[in-house]
């Protein structure tokens, strides 16, 4: 980059009084100048030692030209997906590949809210010129591009060849819609949900999933009233821990039962969505089959040891490279005396902070699995073309409208993609829902519809709408979604962040919709708040039965019966919730009172981890409270652990310190809760060795004894080692010596138990819940629903079936689940852990494959380092639009991965060194602890999954402001920059870097100053 020697100080417009020392930013160093249009004044930037920006302006719109600059200039790949994501216009970048996702981005309705947020920023002026801004300045960070000033992103140096341009010809400007749309994909990545989906489709699966299959009717009985009617998490921790025993918490009879009907719709309808709704989610990073989520949690002032309040928060996404955060300082109080005074993190997507605090005011946030979508059938008219023409809604037709979207892809030759321009025709019913899929043929393109017909492209498949089951109907699939009546969202995330006290964030609140997250917040008088509010339709229109369950075609869990009811409407007053509507059924919402929040609990704090918000799904049930806002949650490990440590931190007066150090918690959850029924089976197996082989009542029993009995010296090790591991706390360690970590011999024993817990764990599973192959318990992930499942069996177990399982049987007086469905044998809850156990250590003794994953080559336990097959990867974004397996396409993005090639592990390791040749990080953790290490359950492929994405801390008050952070990689999108992976090293050995907020503590921080002005 050119840097350009300025050979005077510039000074602040503001005048100083003479009793006032200058400005402390003129203390640091300056070392560049750059010149953006429309500028008002001076501004300036202070680097620190990691390249994070505090950016000083005079007013909002320069803080947003030289905000826009900094971030372009270091994310502006990231930058230029987002807004092409939810334009859709990827394809016009990448090609025709890409011509699927853009169609389902459109027509998921990510350009409507687009457009809708655009004109509702007409009744926003100074939001609107800040967006204007923010767009100015990136377009002047491209200018410099271009003139060969700044280097391109990296990821577009290494692409160019395959698109076949210049890489700064790459670099398209950008407009205020393209700062729009990238809002949009901000909000669709954390709320717009498709599960409904996927729960109907298991749905129609229920009732002959287990015929045929050994034990039927125990098996069937089970899968109903121990797996699909069950919502209660394992660990039952509310993050509005009063909100459980409000007076009105239960206003229904309640039942713990769901319905299993889905309204009439072709078996082909929901496939098809149902691969579009998976591809979907997974590109919103939504991992639903193991797991994700994120951390937030606070303390108040009189639970803390200083009398400050505490708040701490880590997103867990995919660690990416460049990160999806970009940390920073915010300020036009220093220079213009302006309102904004912050430091966190914003998406380089959404100029607005998304995680941070001004000093008086911190809050977090986490991923709250709000409903606020639903799916219903359709019934369709077809004209005399074959075309939708109308939909069925109470015994009357109801015209469709049908509108035209236009996609042009790009020609890139060496990808064999010729510059084609495709327009499709998209559907909503007469009150608004978007139609997704119908029933028909599946064709090639608009060309293979015959005499009569017509074909139809919906989320990118081409269609002959028809009647397939010759039932008389056209069935269809639509949705109804919060966004669609979108708030003037930019002005309430700019309220909140700008909040001094929790009352006044909670009220800013009050706006929010689609903005499906938790928040937890903290202010200097010490106070802390928990909500998750957001805009909800009240849903009273939906019917019930007497026991407050759903009727068939109204659970809206599942697809609604759309020629029944209706879509919502969210109503919006210039710009603003309206909260008016409480008697109309369609525009009712759920009001702030009515919500699952808490403000200062008496136990002195708040913890939010993908956790129920309320408590609402405590006693099995989401239809015996009012109101219903979604569910079930995640399974609760995480909010369990971090409740453990937060109770025993604040009963001694609880520091930042404890904060930082619960973020890298890496107890392993699972292995507390499973633990012990591994070793009470091995125990018990060793006790029948002094038994008669004929008093056993059961075969398994029998085979129990033999396979111990071949296996002991192994088993008693394995044994041992995990009650070593239990006495110590059950910690998931590495084990593995890195420049970021030096393990003790303790650590290292823990290691060791660690792998060959989870090795059984993923076996385990696999033999008793797995194996069901049942449908329906991924609700809301795989994991989740496994591990409930898994602890109403194992609680089951015993006389006179204590747990009230369907699945019980009086032979073995525990769940069928515990036999294994794919062998002919009746096994016991004992044997399969001891199957369990053997394969897992005949696993652990193979040889690894050539990418070092897998067994360890050798029987020895002390070389099974968890750390040597449990590892972290720093991956670049070009590999979700390339395929990085490719040996050509991997070639080009490995520069763009951060790896042990970049940051060795070791100096002067040896050529058999078992880390010589590992290709990513050890480190501690295991699946859904704390300090989020994702490793699955599939007990062969250890590997991370999401991490945290930040670690953001702080303690506000009287005693003084201080905030720490990290990010997984760097500031900089460049890989030849010094700030492109130098955090990596900090995160992985759970370091921070000080964020403050005084100027001159920036300025005692900062290593050099860059000064912006008009040309």
């Amino acid at each position: 980059m050119r840097v350009v020697l300025l050979l005077a100080l510039v000074a602040c417009k503001r005048e100083t009084p003479a009793d006032e020392e200058p400005s402390p930013l003129l203390e640091v160093g300056q070392t560049g100048a750059w010149t953006i249009p429309g500028l008002h004044g001076e501004a300036q930037v202070v680097n620190d030692a990691y390249g994070v920006p505090w950016i000083y302006a005079e007013d909002r719109e320069d803080l947003g030209r030289v905000l826009g600059f900094v971030t372009a200039r270091d994310r502006f790949f990231y930058m230029d997906l987002a807004r092409r994501l939810s334009q859709g216009k990827v394809s016009a970048l990448l090609g025709a590949d890409a011509l699927e996702t853009d169609i389902e981005s459109r027509m998921t309705g990510m350009g409507f809210i687009t457009e809708r947020i655009l004109g509702l920023l007409e009744g926003d002026p100074e939001m609107k010129a800040f967006f204007e801004a923010y767009a100015e300045g990136i377009n002047a960070s491209i200018t410099e591009v271009q003139a060969g000033n700044l280097p391109p992103p990296t990821e577009y140096d290494i692409a160019a060849p395959l698109l076949g341009k210049e890489p700064a010809a790459l670099l398209e400007p950008f407009t205020l819609r393209d700062v729009v749309a990238g809002m949009t994909t901000f909000l669709y990545e954390s709320g717009f949900e498709t599960k409904d989906v996927g729960r109907a489709s298991d749905a129609l699966r229920l009732a002959a999933h287990f015929d045929g299959a050994p034990y039927e009717a125990f098996r069937e009985a089970g899968l109903l009233q121990d797996a699909w009617n069950r919502t209660e998490p394992v660990f039952p921790v509310a993050s509005a821990p009063d909100w459980t025993n409000r007076p009105t918490a239960r206003v229904r009879p309640g039942s713990a039962r769901r319905s299993t009907h889905v309204p009439p719709v072709h078996a082909d309808v929901l496939h098809r969505l149902r691969r579009h709704t998976e591809r979907i989610e997974r590109r919103y990073g939504h991992d639903w089959q193991d797991g994700f989520g994120s951390n937030a949690w606070a303390v108040d002032g009189a639970h803390s040891a200083d009398g400050r309040a505490l708040l701490a928060s880590d997103g867990h996404l995919q660690l990416a490279v460049p990160p999806l955060f970009y940390q920073l300082g915010l300020d036009t109080q220093h220079l213009g005396g302006g309102d904004i005074h912050q430091v966190g993190m914003i998406t380089p997507a959404m100029p607005l902070l998304s995680t941070g605090t001004n000093g008086q005011l911190a809050f977090g946030q986490t991923q709250i699995m709000g409903d606020i979508t639903d799916w219903y059938t359709e019934q369709l008219v077809l004209d005399a073309n074959g075309a939708p023409q109308a939909s069925k809604f109470k015994g009357e037709d109801q015209p469709l409208q049908a509108f035209s979207e236009t996609f042009t892809t790009a020609s890139i030759p060496l990808l064999g993609s010729a510059a084609q321009t495709v327009t499709v025709t998209r559907y909503t019913t007469f009150d608004g829902r978007w139609i997704t899929s119908v029933e028909g043929r599946p064709v090639g393109g608009p060309d293979e519809a015959g005499e009569g017909e017509t074909a139809i492209n919906l989320l990118g498949d081409w269609v002959v709408p028809a009647d397939l089951d010759q039932d008389g109907l056209v069935t269809a699939v639509s949705f109804d979604y919060a966004g669609l009546d979108l708030s003037n969202m930019a002005s309430t995330i700019d309220r909140y962040t700008k909040a001094e006290n929790v009352d006044d964030f909670a009220t800013a609140t009050h706006d929010l919709v689609a903005y499906s997250l938790n928040l937890v917040a903290a202010d200097a008088s010490g106070r802390i708040l928990y909500t998750g509010f957001q805009a909800i339709p009240c849903r009273e229109y939906l019917d019930r039965d007497d026991q407050g369950v759903w009727i068939d075609g109204a659970d809206p869990n599942l697809l609604l019966d759309g020629t029944r009811y209706p879509g919502f409407t969210i109503p919006i007053t210039d710009g603003r919730v309206d909260f008016s509507f409480s008697d109309d059924p369609q525009r009712c919402v759920i009001p702030f009172e009515d919500y699952p929040h808490s403000f200062d609990p008496a136990q002195g704090w708040l913890v939010s981890a993908n956790n129920d918000p309320g408590g609402t799904s405590f006693d099995g049930s989401l239809t015996n409270d009012a109101p219903y806002i979604g569910g079930p949650w995640i399974e609760g490990y995480r909010a369990d652990e971090i409740a453990r440590e937060l109770t025993a931190a604040t009963a001694v007066g609880a520091t930042l310190d404890d904060m930082m150090r619960i973020q890298g918690d890496h107890t392993s959850v699972i292995g507390r809760q499973l633990t012990p029924v591994l070793l009470d089976a091995i125990e018990a197996a060793r006790a029948l060795q002094a038994g008669d082989p004929a008093d056993d009542a059961l075969e398994s029993t029998t085979r129990s004894r033999a396979l111990y009995a071949e296996h002991a010296a192994r088993f008693d090790e394995a044994a041992t080692r995990l009650q070593g591991w239990s006495d110590r706390g059950w910690s998931a360690e590495s084990g593995v010596a890195t420049f970021y970590q030096t393990p003790s011999a303790t650590d290292v024993e823990d290691a060791v138990a660690t792998t060959i817990f989870n090795a059984w764990m993923g076996r385990y599973l696999e033999r008793v819940v797995k194996d069901e192959g049942m449908p329906g318990l991924g609700w809301p992930t795989g994991g989740t629903g496994e591990f409930r499942l898994l602890k109403r069996c194992l609680e089951g177990r015993g006389p006179g079936n204590p747990a009230d399982l369907g699945s019980w049987m009086p032979e073995t007086e525990e769940s069928v689940f515990f036999d294994d469905r794919r062998t002919p044998e009746l096994e016991t809850s004992d044997e399969v852990a001891l199957l369990a156990l053997r394969d897992a250590l005949d696993f652990l003794a193979t040889a690894p494959n050539d990418n070092l994953d897998g067994g360890f080559g050798t029987a020895d336990m002390d070389a099974w380092l968890w750390g040597l097959r449990h590892r972290v990867r720093f991956t670049s974004l070009l590999s979700d639009f390339f395929d990085a397996d490719d040996p050509i396409f991997g070639a080009l993005i490995a520069p763009l991965n951060i790896t042990p090639d970049l940051l060795p592990l070791a100096e002067g390791m040896a050529a058999d060194d078992p880390r010589a040749d590992l290709p990513a990080f050890p480190r501690d953790g295991d699946h859904l602890n704390v300090d989020a290490a994702n490793s699955g359950t599939n007990g062969v492929d250890f590997d991370y999954g999401d991490g945290p994405v930040f670690r953001f801390v702080t303690a506000l008050g009287p005693g003084g402001f201080e905030a720490y952070n990290v990010i997984p990689g760097g500031q900089s999108g460049l890989n030849d920059s010094a700030y492109f992976a130098d955090q990596a090293r900090k995160w992985l050995g759970n370091e921070v870097i000080p964020l403050p907020l005084d100027p001159k503590a920036v300025a005692a921080q900062g290593v050099g100053r860059e000064v912006f002005s008009a040309p």
